[in-house]
């Protein structure tokens, strides 16, 4: 194998000698001397061009007669045109630094390359040099201060991003493209974030389309689309290194985090190679290790009373206390056992005693050590000068936790995504695969419940239990004349003699074992193998229709959902779920160029539902003095509900399921056709006064794709090429609006009485199509100012919000009434520009937070986190060393309820390669 690879590369090497001349050189920053890498290098008027490496030396092949001119390039840079005269003399070429303020080009607008500037939707970017300027910790920590972006922070290694006030952890209505491949999991459906994402040095480019983006990127795009792009190995050479060693959980014990003062890891490594004008191959790996910052919300879910004051406190990170049940029938039992208890027991009677088990705090029980390790390798061949071949691979694996209906952590989960393209300047054909494995996911809610019950069960009518035991213990501290808090506190100690404590042997023994039985064995291991196979073309027929643009394509995807009935219903197969697209877009320019209109139309199937959608965009930009733009769009979008939304049979506790809103479920699985399903509110009311007609029936129908109506204007300018202004506006119109709703019923019995006790009823968080239209709008503005001499300040102010919605279901709209992001920094000062700096505040209002499936609501408290970072350039060793923190002030914040809260990182920098 390894004789035939040398074969192949020295043919390749061999071809180019025999056909081509080569032209020679190294550019150089004219302001600081430094090597210019990653530069364009072209012959004009010609295809033929390269790169400068990481040393800035480019090496370019031509079969062009002399004399010929180069045409030199970067962002950041003023191009240069070069005359060359002669094959055999090496170029020393000067490159003047320039702003980069309206010169940013984005892709993901339209598929098509064109300025940020004149982008017919609102884009937010970030390039790569923004990436090494940045204090954030990694490119996804920087999403947070984007214009329009909200974020919801589950752990260090698992941050879900959306737009437009929609904001959860695990979105399924956001898409994220990692090198034009949908980066979701196949079974949860939901962006994987940076699990097989991107390693931190092989950023070149990051593009968040805000709203609605189906028309281009497919249904999941209802809440924005993230496109991110890998760095071209033929442009981006050589060996980079990033290591990061930082500090974090300090003073931990004054902002209420259980975790000690603990180190923070982050190491990453890229080489690439161009081997020869043909052939360009690259591999990352990154691996970052931490103490995880642990969810400690001890607000009670049952009422305002705390753990000390409340029989029944289930709180909110507290696992365990979903189990619970009206003691009335024990007492009953002890009346009937000895009347003479009379006196005690009636006044009890005389309303409910809900009693829940004891639950167990986060910190202890799951593990908090964070980890990550990805690793990236493509090859890429050109097969002529316009047509390349590229191959890659990405494997990720760790452990993180992410927030559901329940705190979930992935422990040990494996993802892994290949792909096979071939492209040109003009179309594409790609085809890529992701496989999952769910590793030991623990299920902090149920494995709870389940550890409870197997060191002492809640009831058996042979051996008694945890019940009768807290009901004894309750009527013995009141005959000696405790006061009622304080014999519920004795019972509770009473009852819980003999507890599996968190970290003893016993309570270790018992997690393993539930944590390693399948659910569908009584345990709570997922089995997650699922599969998404994808297959996809586009062609730009630009080159045979002259007098407008056409841009169409056709993409074809599978998911093999295979979970072992352990998160869908797939207990004898694997339920294989397709999907078939087309769109086309036609653009057009008029009034001699200063107006574009185009439109957008997609074609969209899913073997679940019935019947295909179209989804339609139109758009005009309008520039009516240079470099000053108008935009006005419209997109009509629908969006199928993802597997999760249709299929997801999920525990989340004891008796307790997240839910899709399928027939297939709600009927076949749940019978909620022959036992009707109550809102659980309503559940809850019965529970407290014993009246049932305070049970409430709710309707419900086959889930069906939701839809939306999205208007935006929009106006953007650059001023004197050092002021960048941008203003929107936008307004949408749901229908069909899928969101969650929590449920119960009684399966085998209509007996409304089985409401009583959790063993006789289920309770379920299901997805549905809310009935009424729902009204989403905001408007944004952002301002950034070239100061000279390499300032740069930025500014961002957004708001979104949500009217007419429907007070039934739970819609994922978590925002505060406003945003507010600051950036300032600098990119080179002093003699030789070897220092720079950058900082950053993010400033959150209060605001009220509500996690699907009923683990938590409540409100988010004000935030304001500052980051900040110096840095140092060894010039000539091409190192460069920062020292910085984010949350500086290490106030901890949080982005969710039910979330932790977050602490300053302090941390040191090493860099090689990446000046």
């Amino acid at each position: 194998m390894k004789k035939l690879l040398l074969l192949f590369i020295l043919n390749c090497c061999a071809w180019t000698a025999l056909h081509a001349q080569v032209i020679r050189g190294t550019i150089k920053n004219s302001a600081t001397q430094e090597p210019a890498y990653a530069v364009s290098v072209r012959i004009k008027n010609s295809s033929d061009g390269t790169y400068s490496d990481d040393r800035g030396r480019f090496q370019l092949s031509t079969k062009k007669k002399l004399p010929v001119t180069l045409l030199i390039s970067s962002i950041g840079y003023e191009p240069k045109e070069v005359e060359v005269l002669q094959f055999n003399t090496s170029l020393e070429i000067s490159l003047d630094p320039g702003s980069i303020l309206g010169q940013e080009v984005v892709v993901s607008a339209s598929r098509v390359v064109q300025k940020k500037l004149s982008s017919p939707v609102t884009i937010e970017q970030i390039s790569s040099k923004e990436i090494t300027n940045s204090p954030q910790l990694n490119y996804m920590d920087m999403i947070q201060g984007l214009r329009g972006v909200d974020v919801t922070v589950s752990s260090i290694g698992f941050t879900s991003i959306s737009t437009r006030g929609f904001n959860t952890s695990g979105n399924t209505n956001f898409t994220q493209i990692v090198d034009g491949m949908d980066n979701q999991a196949p079974g949860l459906n939901f962006p994987l974030g940076s699990a097989i994402s991107l390693t931190q040095l092989d950023v070149d480019n990051i593009e968040v389309l805000s709203g609605a983006s189906s028309a281009l990127y497919g249904s999941r795009g209802l809440n924005g689309t993230m496109v991110m792009t890998g760095k071209d190995p033929f442009k981006y050479q050589g060996l980079s290194v990033l290591v990061t060693q930082g500090v974090n959980h300090v003073n931990n014990k004054n902002n209420g985090d259980p975790v000690a003062p603990s180190p923070y890891y982050d190491w990453a490594i890229r080489y690439a190679k161009k081997v020869n004008d043909r052939f360009a191959f690259k591999i990352n790996s990154q691996y970052t290790q931490a103490k995880d910052w642990v969810a400690n919300d001890s607000t009670n879910k049952n009422g305002p009373g705390s753990r000390f004051t409340d029989p029944n406190y289930n709180g909110v990170n507290f696992y365990g206390g979903a189990t619970s049940t009206d003691i009335n029938p024990f007492l009953e039992g002890a009346l009937a056992g000895e009347p003479a208890l009379a006196p005690i027991i009636e006044p009890l009677l005389a309303k409910p005693n809900y009693v829940a088990r004891t639950g167990y705090p986060e910190f202890g029980y799951l593990d908090n050590k964070a980890r990550l390790f990805k690793i990236n390798a493509e090859l890429r061949y050109k097969l002529n000068s316009k047509v390349e071949a590229i191959m890659s691979g990405t494997y990720g694996t760790g452990n993180i936790v992410y927030t559901n209906d329940t705190r979930y952590q992935l422990k040990d989960f494996k993802v892994g995504q290949y792909r096979l393209e071939l492209k040109s300047d003009n179309w594409f054909v790609r085809t890529y695969t992701t496989q999952e494995n769910s590793g030991r996911t623990v299920i902090a809610g149920p494995t709870a419940q389940y550890i409870n019950e197997s060191w002492k069960t809640s009831y058996d009518g042979n051996t008694g239990g945890w019940y009768p035991e807290y009901t004894a213990g309750l009527l013995n501290a009141l005959a000696n004349g405790a006061s009622l808090t304080d014999a519920h506190l004795a019972a509770r100690t009473f009852a819980d003699q003999g507890r599996a404590e968190l970290g003893s042997p016993r309570f270790n023994q018992l997690k393993d074992s539930i944590t390693n039985t399948p659910i569908s064995e009584g345990g709570t291991l997922f089995l997650d193998r699922s599969k998404l196979y994808n297959a996809e073309a586009q062609y730009n027929f630009s080159d045979m229709v002259k007098f407008m643009s056409v841009i169409a394509g056709v993409n074809w995807r599978l998911y093999s959902l295979n979970s072992k009935n352990t998160l869908f219903p797939d207990k004898d197969k694997p339920i294989n779920v397709k999907e078939y697209s087309a769109y086309v877009q036609l653009a057009k320019r008029l009034a001699e160029d200063k107006l574009n209109l185009s439109a957008s139309f997609r074609y969209d199937k899913n073997t679940l539902f019935s019947s295909p959608k179209v989804t339609s965009r139109a758009s005009a930009v309008y520039e009516p003095v240079k470099e000053n733009f108008i935009r006005f769009s419209y997109q009509n979008a629908y969006s199928f509900p993802s597997n999760i939304q249709a299929l997801q049979n999920t525990m989340s506790g004891y008796n307790s399921f997240s839910s899709g809103g399928s027939s297939l479920l709600l009927n076949d699985n749940y019978q909620f056709d022959k036992y009707p399903p109550y809102t659980l509110e309503s559940v809850s009311a019965y529970q407290q006064s014993n009246d049932p007609t305070k049970l409430k029936r709710f309707e419900y129908n086959d889930i069906k794709p939701q839809s939306v109506n999205a208007f935006e204007l929009g106006y953007a300018a650059l001023i004197g090429k050092r002021v960048l202004f941008d203003v929107l506006g936008y307004y949408s119109t749901w229908k069909n609006f899928i969101g969650y709703a929590n449920v119960a019923n009684t399966p085998g019995t209509n007996d409304v009485t089985a409401f009583k006790d959790h063993s006789t009823y289920i309770q379920y968080n299901i997805a549905f199509n809310g009935g009424q239209m729902v009204n989403t709008y905001g408007y944004a503005a952002s301002v950034s100012v070239d100061l000279t001499n390499n300032f740069l300040a930025k500014v961002n102010y957004f708001s979104d919000h949500i009217k007419n919605k429907n007070n039934s279901q739970i819609n994922n709209f978590n925002t505060p009434n406003y945003h507010i992001n600051m950036e300032l920094g600098n990119s080179g000062f002093g003699k030789k520009q070897e220092w720079s700096f950058g900082t950053t505040l993010r400033y959150k209002p209060g605001y009220y937070y509500v996690v699907s499936g009923g683990l938590a609501a409540g409100r988010v408290p004000t935030s304001a986190v500052i980051d900040a970072q110096v840095s140092y350039k060894l010039i000539k060793a091409r190192s460069g060393i920062r020292l910085g923190a984010t949350n500086i002030t290490n106030k901890y914040y949080s982005t969710g309820v039910a979330n932790p809260n977050i602490g300053a990182v302090y941390y040191v920098t090493y860099a090689y390669n990446i000046l």
